[in-house]
């Protein structure tokens, strides 16, 4: 087996979140003139029917209305800009007669979308690729308070409080520096983020920004969970994550817009591998513990079917779009084949005891399944749903998995330290690659497949256009971090349920988790070398996925993502499109937030502002409880009407966001807090280490934001240190 090293390298200059071709279309860049455009709702797509057994899948609804909108007119597109709140709900303003309007506030999480259409005809204009960014324009704090006082900005602008509008050199500047990626020019919001999610050792979840100032935390929250995590899926829609957890604690489903458990889902005993169905309208959950596999709608959370399918650990692949599901149980000596729409059993196919993991490709018409105990490949023809073939390889099979194509399968033998690339048309070897180092793990950019070494500190990159020739393609090896992965702390269930490589958006490299040096690592193809390092604040991350926040066409001509907002002030939002290569310059005005900037919820009870006078949380916890760091605790509230006031009986939980800070910056856990009656509530909280810490609760719906009431001390002491234990009173 041939290798090329390629350890030692410098890492060179190249842009790693943006690329630097669309630096070509600065000549197109320029700026519109603004006008303002009165506030209306885009109806949604139809809603197309669905079985009756099956909620119908999650469609776009109609958007709430706009807090505020701009618009431009350029090379015969009409662009508008408009923020809305993330629900219905939230918009901040009343709808009575001489209400308030709503408002986009400082700090807050809100959708920005552009929409863009045809000037002449209105017809919507699809299949764009944009980028945009959110900068505060100097001077625009009188500007705000103008605004939100019953003044306009244009009061402010002329007597000088606030730069003007910046023309079409100003506009294409900008928008060429925000390319660049230059940290001394960046925008207080980037539409075209991601964020890093990883399911750590601890019970927890990190979301990790990659793309902040140097000057700020890149972790934009921990999410606390009820036991240890054992796999997680991100939806299609990219607003869930479904996390299996140990310890009977079932299936968290995390909302990823706000950070927090919305619920855990009861399934089967000792959930392990969880995947969503192709249409994204189902989650299946695999239970080790009693040999079956949940079937849980996406949208309202329910459990729609518990299918037996046999003992033992469980995989899932499905084949013709969803149509079929492919379920193995390690003990038993089937592969069950389930309708992926009726939830009906369609058979089982006798392979063995022993499969431990399958994959499946439409293109081939195959399905894969792994049998370490034997040490071969059992291949299933998908129409027939029978064995077309066994291919023998060595004992120690785990991890197999296909190629984006379907051409090929790669099934990794960390036992025997090499991976057999199989021809998915043929069935037969194509290449075996030797000399890893116990390889567990696969993932697939455009040009390479990276498989992780668990044995070594490095990556192995197979180049894919070389795999349909008659030659073995060599090993490149990427050195990454300093120890292992079999360093760190063993993780709970089948190795094989770890996704520690994730590609990067731009689908040129990848993001290494590395557990034993507690770090992320970027690399970027044609590199020597990872480029970066991006810390995971004391935590092992296992497993990795990455969230795509970038415009994304949500209705026709409808380019929309969620942002969390800078300090308040007038904004220009800059766009860039692909088609035709135009720039664009609008505006926004982001009202002043109760709490300071930066992580001012932190820093005071009620940042500074009154207290919030219809609504009081009354913490049934002793003032300053003192906690153990890594034991769970429940700290319990009530939400009263006022100070002294009566329980607020009619206060859903949904309505309640908790927030627990490490004082004075650091980590932070949002939760779900759980109705329990009278006006009572509780959350689950771990503290993951010793310190201080602030708890926090807020009831938007009600004019109280997260900093607008009080907050409530802890001390969380080492284990073992004596700390009180509970938490109620």
């Amino acid at each position: 087996m041939r290798r090329i090293s390629m350890d030692g390298a410098s890492m060179g200059a190249r842009g790693l979140w943006l690329s630097l071709a669309w630096l070509s279309a600065s000549a197109a860049l320029g700026c519109g003139r603004r006008e303002a455009l009165p506030a209306s709702q885009d109806p949604g797509a139809e809603r197309p029917a669905q079985p009756a057994q099956l909620a119908p899948p999650a469609q776009p609804e109609e958007p709430a209305a706009p807090l505020q909108e701009s618009r431009v007119e350029r090379d015969g597109l009409s662009i508008a800009f408009a923020l809305r709140p993330l629900d219905r709900g939230q918009q901040g303003g009343g709808t009575g007669p001489g209400a308030a309007p709503a408002a986009a506030v400082a700090g807050s999480d809100v959708v920005a979308e552009f929409t863009i259409t045809d000037a002449s005809t209105g017809a919507p204009v699809r299949g764009l690729t944009p980028l945009g960014w959110m900068s505060r324009r100097a001077g625009a704090d009188g500007a705000a308070a103008a605004s939100f006082s019953g003044g306009a900005p244009a009061a402010s602008l002329a007597s000088g409080a606030v730069d003007a509008a910046p023309d079409e050199a100003a506009c294409r500047g900008k928008i060429q520096s925000f390319m660049a990626g230059l940290l001394s020019v960046r925008p207080e919001v980037d539409m075209n983020a991601y964020l890093l999610w990883t399911l750590n050792q601890d019970n927890s979840l990190s979301a990790i920004n990659p793309q902040v100032a140097l000057a700020r935390t890149q972790l934009r929250s921990v999410v606390s969970l009820a036991g240890r995590g054992v796999s997680f899926v991100m939806h299609p829609d990219r607003e869930s994550l479904y996390v299996t957890l140990r310890g009977g604690q079932g299936l968290a489903v995390v909302d990823t817009r706000r950070g927090l458990v919305r619920t855990n889902v009861p399934v089967g005993q000792d959930p392990s591998r969880v995947v969503v169905a192709p249409d994204g309208r189902t989650v299946w959950v695999g239970n080790d513990g009693d040999g079956t596999v949940s079937v849980i709608d996406a949208r309202s959370t329910d459990v729609l079917r518990t299918l037996p399918v046999g003992p033992g650990h469980h995989e899932i692949a499905f084949t013709g779009g969803g149509r079929a599901a492919w379920i193995t149980s390690q003990q038993g000596e089937s592969v069950a084949v389930v309708d992926g729409e009726t939830l009906e059993p369609l058979g089982e196919i006798a392979v063995g005891e022993g499969v431990v993991s399958i994959a499946a490709s439409d293109e081939a018409g195959v399905v894969h399944a792994a049998n370490a105990a034997r040490g071969e490949v059992v291949i299933l023809d998908v129409a027939r749903r029978a064995v077309a073939g066994r291919v023998a390889l060595k004992p120690g099979l785990g991890a197999l998995q296909f190629d984006p194509r379907g051409r090929f399968s790669f099934a990794l033998n960390p036992s025997a330290n090499e991976v057999a690339v199989l021809d998915g048309a043929t069935g037969a070897v194509a290449h075996t690659l030797t000399g890893l180092a116990a390889p567990d793990a696969v993932t697939f950019t455009g040009a390479f497949a990276y498989i992780r070494n668990r044995g070594a500190a490095r990556v192995s990159l197979v180049d894919r256009s070389a795999l349909g020739g008659p030659a073995t393609p060599p090993l490149v090896d990427i050195a990454v971090g300093q120890g292992p992965p079999l360093a760190a702390a063993a993780p709970p269930g089948p190795a094989a349920l770890a996704t520690p490589i994730a590609p990067l958006p731009e689908g040129n490299g990848a993001l290494v988790a590395s557990p034993a040096d507690k770090a992320l690592y970027v690399y970027v193809e044609g590199m020597m070398a990872p480029i970066g390092t991006l810390p995971s604040y004391g935590r092992e991350p296992r497993s990795i996925l990455v969230e795509d926040r970038s415009l994304k066409e949500v209705r026709p001509g409808v380019y929309a993502t969620t942002v969390r907002l800078g300090e308040g002030g007038l904004y220009d939002v800059e766009l860039l499109l692909d088609r035709p290569r135009t720039g664009v310059c609008l505006e926004a005005t982001v009202a002043p937030a109760r709490c300071a900037p930066g992580d001012g919820e932190a820093d005071a009870s009620g940042c500074g502002g009154d207290p919030v006078k219809d609504i009081a949380i009354a913490p049934l916890f002793e003032p300053d409880q003192r906690l153990a760091a890594g034991e769970p605790a429940t700290l319990r509230f009530r939400a009263t009407a006022g100070e002294g006031g009566p329980p607020l009986d009619a206060l859903d939980a949904e309505d309640i966001e908790v927030m627990v800070v490490r004082f004075p910056a650091g980590y932070r856990f949002r939760g779900a807090p759980r109705a329990e009656g009278d006006g009572t509530f509780s959350v689950a909280f771990t503290p993951p280490a010793p310190g201080q810490y602030r708890f926090l609760a807020a009831v938007p719906g009600r004019g109280a934001p997260v900093g607008a009431l009080p907050f409530v001390p802890l001390r969380v002491s080492a284990r073992g240190a004596g700390a009180q234990r509970g938490g109620a009173r």
